[in-house]
């Protein structure tokens, strides 16, 4: 059984890229409704050029993206048993993501939409607390971490449902599903078994010899953890205009 616990700073992002008279950005211009083309474009600018965020469309920071607190359990039944949290980490890389798939975003808002990246480099940096049983080795310790997935393929899922407000119609972002297939992956983390190197370093050599085992393992919670975090970052940016708006007329 997987247990989640995660917070992103949205209160407090929002207090310092979010205005109250913030307009409709100028640029990008809006695309026709389900030009995937265009899309794509737009998402790419926000990405590159607006990462520290853009309070007219409620975007938050996304690179760095802050994540309080992801909690992730799992029990004797899998090779991979732990209780793992990441605390004050942040998210790096998505700067750099090309967007590779759009679907939806026609003028049925309630259809499916899809949105696929291609990241060269995601990597998540902070601190964390573990203790368990990693295939067959022990595992505990906390400390800093830094785990790098490479050329990783993002897929997010989501729906949308109508939500009625002072007589207009605005997207609410339902089912949110989100997978991460890396085709790497490294870690760094340091001070396991109460800062003992020698175990701190064939224990790192381990997770990195092995880490398909062990993404294969964890892949489930580690996506429905971060499927969150995205979820609630996609679904801020639509509550901030109704959902004809972002579309051009």
């Amino acid at each position: 059984m997987f247990d989640f616990k995660l917070a992103v700073f949205v209160t407090l992002a929002a207090a310092t890229c979010l205005s109250v008279n913030a307009k409709f950005p100028d640029e990008p211009k809006p695309c026709q409704y389900g030009d995937a083309d265009c899309i794509s474009k737009a998402m790419e600018y926000f990405l590159r050029q607006k990462n520290q965020g853009e309070g007219s469309i409620n975007l938050i920071a996304i690179d760095p993206l802050v994540i309080k607190e992801i909690s992730i359990k799992q029990g004797a039944e899998s090779p991979v048993n732990i209780d793992l949290q990441f605390i004050n980490n942040k998210l790096m890389g998505l700067k750099n993501a090309n967007v590779v798939k759009i679907k939806g975003f026609g003028k049925d808002l309630s259809e499916k939409h899809e949105i696929h990246l291609s990241v060269p480099e995601i990597e998540l940096a902070g601190n964390y607390k573990v203790d368990g049983r990693i295939l067959v080795l022990p595992i505990s310790g906390s400390g800093t971490n830094s785990i790098k997935l490479s050329n990783v393929l993002v897929k997010m899922q989501f729906a949308g449902v109508p939500m009625e407000k002072d007589g207009k119609t605005y997207m609410k972002v339902e089912k949110f599903r989100m997978d991460l297939e890396p085709k790497g992956m490294h870690f760094k983390i340091d001070n396991l078994f109460n800062g003992d190197k020698a175990l701190g370093d064939n224990m790192n050599l381990f997770l990195n010899e092995n880490w398909q085992d062990i993404y294969r393992e964890l892949r489930a919670s580690i996506t429905s953890a971060f499927g969150k975090v995205f979820h609630t970052v996609i679904g801020h940016v639509f509550t901030k205009y109704p959902y004809e708006e972002f579309f051009a007329q």
